[in-house]
């Protein structure tokens, strides 16, 4: 015969293990013998409760000795709330520190987003502004780093990518915005954002060119 176990948590719901039924057949005269189980209650916390759930289920030598000694044929474990809490400080302080610092640097990375957008907007018509853009794009680069987002890291490239254009480095503007482009194919079903981004800039370069490669000739046909 099997021990029966039935878990009564805070809320009264039954949880039963080994469950069968406990009515034995009709006898001679057709009524059902009904038969009363011996049981073993036992109010416990829930952290003690669930120790002994795994022995009478995974152990074997509780239960038999249960049975065989005080012929218990049912195991009632009644939850009630622990003294107090079993709580992982540490690594609850850990894991608090770690999300007050990921709130700290999303809000860092948004005041830096809109401080670089603006200095990119100056950097069309000042030199200096464009450069100071750029190191802003380096400094959310570096926090995308910290982040471990691959997407946050390469939007801060590609923000590079318009401060390099914008000071005249079209070559390395253009390996970048390949770079990220690749990447971004590679994972467009999750950010089609990046796509259009690369799309958009690389737009842009090309313009440049066109704008260089008409000063060039324009030079050219004056001399």
């Amino acid at each position: 015969m099997t021990l029966m176990v039935c878990v009564c948590d805070y809320w009264q719901h039954r949880h039963y293990y080994n469950r069968k039924s406990i009515q034995q057949p009709a006898n001679d005269t057709g009524k059902a013998k009904d038969t009363s189980v011996r049981r073993l209650p036992l109010q416990l916390d829930a952290i003690t409760a669930n120790y002994w759930l795994r022995e009478l289920l995974q152990q074997k030598v509780l239960s038999e000795k249960l049975q065989r000694e005080h012929g218990v044929q049912l195991v009632w474990l009644s939850l009630c709330p622990p003294e107090r809490d079993t709580i992982d400080y540490k690594w609850s302080d850990m894991l608090a520190h770690t999300i007050w610092e990921h709130i700290e640097v999303e809000h860092l990375m948004s005041w830096l987003s809109t401080l670089g957008g603006g200095f990119s907007a100056l950097g069309e018509q000042f030199e200096r502004c464009a450069k100071t853009a750029g190191k802003i794009s380096l400094q959310q680069l570096t926090i995308g780093m910290r982040l471990g987002d691959p997407f946050l890291q390469a939007r801060c490239k590609l923000y590079y990518s318009i401060s390099l254009i914008q000071r005249g480095q079209l070559r390395q503007a253009k390996h970048l915005i390949r770079a990220q482009y690749r990447f971004a194919l590679q994972h467009k079903e999750f950010d089609q954002r990046l796509m259009r981004m690369c799309l958009g800039i690389w737009l842009r370069l090309r313009f440049e060119y066109e704008e260089r490669r008409s000063r060039r000739e324009s030079g050219h046909s004056r001399h």
